[in-house]
């Protein structure tokens, strides 16, 4: 009978350390993904900062002709968009699971709309990155346009960042019965298989955020995925041929 309960005396104790040490794991994991947003976050917000201040500066204190100065003030009028788009990240991730935020749902024409968002993106990038749009039959969505344009723009701008001079960024729709999917396919180094997952976690992003060479806060993609499934959407990562990544969104569309 000792030996018996001293036998699950054991197993309890083997099983609660078992227990701690995955706390402490998924523990860390998480102070890690924070320090790596704070990290990240300083680096977004230094650069516009700095720009800002090296613009006002330079306008202050010498006697610039009016060609250049209106180039410091577009100069710091890009930081400054900068800056709203990152506050405008946060919020919304802050604000993601409050029931009570309102939800304006409105009806539009998918290609219209996605047509005018993906210029909006690639008119200053024309010679960088070469982009090109295969637009299925039109249908219309049934759902807050602004965060339509947020899911869109934040995929967009995450094939973008990883972009080399002379990569081609392809969209396109794909319309069923019940639901379209809009395929944004890059030419970037693309994502692990182990890791198509984890680019979707709040604060989430590969690699070691004091080495990484790309701006991000890892919100972004974050976004994306839980502005989907608010919206019975869903999204998926497939490889591109011969590199890259295809980022899938599968929205309703509206039958009425």
């Amino acid at each position: 009978m000792i030996l018996g309960e001293g036998s699950v005396f054991v197993l309890i104790l083997i099983f609660g350390i078992i227990k701690l040490r995955q706390l402490y794991k998924r523990e860390e994991k998480s102070r890690e993904k924070e320090r790596n947003f704070l990290l990240a976050v300083t680096h977004e917000l230094k650069t516009p900062i700095a720009s800002n201040k090296l613009a006002i500066e330079t306008i202050k204190n010498r006697d610039l002709d009016k060609a250049l100065t209106e180039k410091m003030l577009n100069n710091a009028l890009n930081s400054n968009v900068r800056l709203e788009e990152l506050v405008e990240k946060i919020l919304l991730s802050t604000n993601l699971n409050e029931s009570s935020k309102a939800n304006f749902k409105s009806q539009f024409d998918l290609n219209d709309e996605l047509n005018r968002i993906v210029k909006i993106n690639f008119n200053s990038l024309e010679e960088l990155v070469d982009v090109e749009t295969y637009f299925n039959t039109d249908c219309s969505l049934n759902m807050n346009l602004l965060e339509f344009e947020t899911i869109i723009n934040n995929v967009l701008q995450n094939a973008i960042k990883y972009q080399s001079e002379g990569d081609k960024i392809t969209v396109r729709t794909t319309v069923s019965a019940s639901d379209v999917t809009i395929s944004v396919e890059d030419q970037g180094p693309g994502i692990p298989d182990n890791e198509k997952q984890n680019v979707f976690g709040k604060f989430y992003r590969i690699g070691n955020e004091m080495t990484r060479t790309t701006k991000g806060t890892g919100l972004g993609l974050y976004l994306v995925k839980e502005l989907i499934e608010r919206n019975n959407g869903s999204i998926s990562i497939a490889n591109n041929t011969p590199k890259g990544s295809i980022f899938n969104i599968q929205l309703p569309i509206s039958t009425s």
